[in-house]
């Protein structure tokens, strides 16, 4: 039973990957249909600028289930694995994994942005940013106002990958 949920995570994960010399073609996987159409685009644009910029991914994963893993947070790492997030040798991805259903929220940084990124800044940032507009069902601005967060904390000099 677990490979078989296992096998349908990665089948969503890794349906949409690009090739290893492509740029990523999609930074927001709306498998819980959250978001409009128009949401959707608004924050690929976010997540494909600051890519541009800085060579960072950021993406943005929504589910219903943990699809067989225990929690979000392992659910959040295989996505991110199978979907390859982040630059080969920088391993300077984040997910955002969201589940509407679960009530849940989780941002993981890959290990080339840890130092500018650490798990309790992540957690700062879903706390403080993206729970209040959550708790008043206000889904795309929780998740706006996080992703934005991130997106100028990841692009002051300071904080750039090395």
């Amino acid at each position: 039973m677990r490979f078989a949920l296992f096998a349908s995570l990665l089948f969503l994960c890794v349906a949409f990957v690009p090739g290893k010399d492509k740029l990523r073609e999609r930074f927001v996987y709306d498998h819980e249909h959250v978001f409009t159409p128009e949401q959707v685009q608004q924050l690929d644009t976010l997540f494909r600028g600051h890519e541009l910029r800085t060579s960072n991914e950021i993406v943005l994963v929504t589910t219903n289930s943990y699809h067989g893993w225990p929690s979000l947070y392992e659910f959040a790492a295989s996505c991110g694995d199978s979907l390859r997030v982040g630059k080969r040798g920088k391993n300077n991805g984040m997910i955002i994994a969201f589940s509407k259903n679960l009530r849940e929220v989780f941002m993981a940084s890959g290990l080339g942005l840890e130092e500018a990124m650490p798990q309790a800044r992540c957690q700062k940032f879903v706390d403080s940013l993206m729970l209040p507009p959550f708790n008043e069902n206000r889904f795309f601005d929780g998740i706006w106002t996080g992703s934005t967060a991130v997106v100028k904390h990841l692009e002051q000099p300071d904080n750039a990958i090395k």
